[in-house]
């Protein structure tokens, strides 16, 4: 199998790494329309009411998306120091308690803000009864699930979350667990670049929960590139699938048919796991993969990209947030 060496080996293939490191034009941002466009579309963003499916968000970004590139623009451009956007920029919290503003929310210990929907406005901590009927609260950026970069994100995390999520719900020291919520279900529907209306059913299947070694196996993975609460979807499959799905070669496999988890992880990262040519510096990248052993847990191989892996889509993922195993 040709793959990614374990991060224990420090390598990354060659035309991979050249792949990463090399530089995509950027085009001429200067047009006051394309400006103009960018900041309606991104007041759009943060208004959009919070309860909001995450793949309405999905869909909303991607038409978002296919404008800007329409006119040669980029889109939701990313916070200083870092190379995806920001839920927090998107989801601001009121500050004062005029007849004409949100309310202020209360914080805990913390500093954290928690409440209920409020029109323009949401808290860190946002109130939802869990699944077996306790109150409680599930932090917003887990309700609103992943962000996309760009069009090619979006879509490939529309194709490939296709089940219901499970997310934590806490007390409103967003630390203390209560009870799961079930997010998802129903239908969406987005408005498409060109007017086109999509509406979308979504799955009633609920996404399993990784076993606890393997989410503090990509827990580990994702802190120690610089995002612990990174976004990941795993399953278990065969050697010769999960080659295909990170695009290596299964060529020479002496067990296709041996049973391994393959993790695909979507974050912030800002640390660089492998090692690099003398003299060349760490490539910006948002997606890690991982091979494990399914019996020996073992890490058979890992590797980085600044895209989505294409061919996972065919495997039968599911998706979890890493900021914290429920344990509920």
């Amino acid at each position: 199998m040709k793959a990614h060496p374990p991060r224990g080996a420090h390598g990354v293939e060659a035309e991979d790494l050249a792949r990463l490191l090399s530089t995509p034009p950027v085009p001429d941002l200067s047009d006051d329309r394309l400006h103009d466009l960018r900041e309606g579309i991104m007041n759009e963003i943060r208004i959009r009411p919070p309860r909001e499916s995450r793949r309405a968000v999905v869909i909303a970004v991607a038409a978002a998306v296919a404008v800007l590139v329409a006119l040669g623009g980029v889109a939701l451009a990313g916070r200083s120091g870092s190379h995806r956007p920001s839920p927090k920029i998107l989801f601001p919290t009121p500050l004062t308690g005029s007849p004409t503003s949100p309310t202020p929310y209360p914080t805990n210990a913390a500093g954290q803000t928690y409440g209920g929907d409020q029109e323009g406005a949401m808290a860190d901590l946002q109130s939802v009864v869990a699944k077996r009927g306790e109150n409680g609260y599930c932090w917003a950026t887990d309700l609103d699930g992943p962000m996309p970069m760009g069009l090619e994100e979006a879509a490939w995390i529309d194709a490939a979350t296709d089940k219901r999520r499970e997310i934590a719900v806490y007390e409103s020291d967003g630390v203390t667990q209560v009870g799961v919520f079930i997010s998802g279900g129903g239908a969406v529907r987005g408005v498409l670049a060109d007017g086109t209306v999509v509406t979308k059913e979504l799955s009633n299947e609920v996404a399993k929960q990784p076993p606890v070694w393997l989410f503090d196996q990509m827990k580990n993975l994702a802190s120690n590139a610089g995002d612990a609460n990174a976004w990941a979807w795993w399953t278990l499959t065969t050697a010769e699938k999960a080659a295909a799905a990170t695009g290596n070669s299964a060529a020479g496999m002496t067990d296709p048919d041996r049973p391994v988890y393959v993790a695909f992880i979507l974050g912030d990262f800002t640390k660089w796991l492998w090692s690099l040519p003398e003299g060349a510096s760490a490539p910006q990248y948002s997606w890690i993969y991982e091979l494990i052993d399914g019996g020996a847990h073992e890490v058979d191989g890992s590797g980085a990209s600044a895209k989505p892996f294409e061919s996972a889509k065919n495997l039968d993922l599911n998706i979890v947030g890493l900021r914290d195993r429920i344990k509920i």
